[in-house]
């Protein structure tokens, strides 16, 4: 039974890490999805909900004012959670020189989520551009993402995010996560069962919006309500914007613990999404790239743990050998990375540590029920 146990759990590593991007190379050579671009430019509602963002929001506005799109179809709706700063003077600043500019404001703290909500309620746009108040965009984002919704069956799109990783040890050693990452959903992009977004910066159709749960996130949510209205998520690998990336140990961690503690509640609340027989391919791919790595951590440690039984009967040494140097290599990682030096290979070990512990502690929210709303 151990050893059946220990299979089970290394079939579910290899698979969530290894087999299913390999199924996704074979899918995509096999039944890629074009998807009709055309010019297509209905009014745009630009959407920065902010908390205390004195420091970028003065850069944020001017990145919006000079995207290349016509002004009488543009607004930008700042909405402001709680802002205690001097965020909301510099944006009445900016509104007082151009009419497209709003300030809105919540009462108290409602989170990321319910100021998105507030700024929806007020929108007059056809397409919602979403992003963030660090978000850098470049001119032609706009352009790039609305002509997808040329095509009737396109319900949201996201830009693919940069991270400006400067010369950090601790971000530098997350750029191999993201390149997996945006391979994998870049892939189910032209497959067409893509069912995440981007919360830095996603388009999307007003009229497929329905108001976030506080304690649910938008890249997570919004995408999984286009797909059960019966539209395709995109990933536009042209259109490029620019995002900074945490730049300390705990600041990734949080980050991780967050994004799974709310996206998966979140993915289990679209649960018809899961079902195998209603949307296959989709179902495949939210368990196999959402729900299975979350889960990764608790495989891992099954692994090691038999592994480490099996071996007390000289049974699969050379497996936990190889463990142990793994994660070895992932300790000398983290000793690298706190001394602000180059980690090399060991890099890549430590933030796939990191991810998992981020990930472990990020369910371990789930279990306790703690919701988070604001951060």
């Amino acid at each position: 039974m151990t050893v059946f146990i220990l299979m089970a759990a290394a079939f579910l590593l290899f698979f969530t890490w290894a087999g299913y991007p390999g199924l996704l190379w074979v899918l995509k050579r096999l039944c890629a999805r074009p998807t009709r671009k055309g010019r297509f430019q209905p009014q745009v509602s630009i959407i920065v909900p902010v908390h205390n963002e004195q420091a970028v929001i003065a850069a944020k506005l001017d990145d919006c004012l000079g995207l290349e799109y016509p002004a009488e179809r543009l607004e930008i709706l700042v909405a402001s959670d709680g802002s205690t700063d001097g965020t909301e003077a510099i944006v009445r600043e900016y509104a007082g020189r151009d009419s497209r500019i709003r300030l809105l404001r919540s009462e108290g703290r409602a989170g990321k989520s319910g100021a998105q909500n507030l700024a929806v309620e007020q929108a007059r746009g056809d397409l919602l551009f979403l992003t963030d108040a660090n978000t850098r965009t470049p001119a032609a984002t706009l352009q790039l993402l609305s002509r997808n919704f040329a095509d009737r069956c396109v319900g949201l799109v996201s830009a693919t995010v940069h991270f400006i990783t400067g010369s950090d040890a601790v971000s530098k050693s997350q750029g191999l996560y993201w390149r997996y990452e945006y391979f994998l959903r870049q892939a189910e992009s032209d497959i067409g069962i893509l069912a995440t977004g981007g919360g830095a910066a996603m388009m999307m159709r007003r009229e497929l919006y329905s108001p976030i749960p506080p304690w649910y996130g938008d890249d997570c949510i919004l995408p999984l309500d286009v797909r059960l209205q019966g539209y395709l998520v995109l990933n536009d690998p042209d259109a490029v914007v620019f995002d900074s990336a945490p730049h300390s140990v705990a600041g990734e961690l949080r980050s991780r613990i967050r994004m799974t503690a709310r996206n998966w509640t979140g993915t289990l609340s679209r649960s018809a999404l899961l079902h195998p027989l209603r949307c296959p391919l989709t179902a495949v791919g939210l368990i196999s790239h959402r729900l299975l790595r979350w889960l990764t951590p608790f495989f891992l440690l099954a692994v090691l743990l038999l592994n480490t039984v099996l071996v007390l009967h000289h049974v699969a040494v050379a497996l936990w050998l190889g463990q142990l140097l793994f994660y070895f290599g992932a300790l000398i990682g983290w000793r690298r990375v706190q001394g602000h030096r180059n980690a090399g290979i060991f890099g890549h070990a430590f933030s796939f540590c990191l991810a998992n512990a981020g990930f472990l502690l990020g369910m371990a929210k789930v279990v306790r029920r703690h919701r988070i709303v604001t951060y």
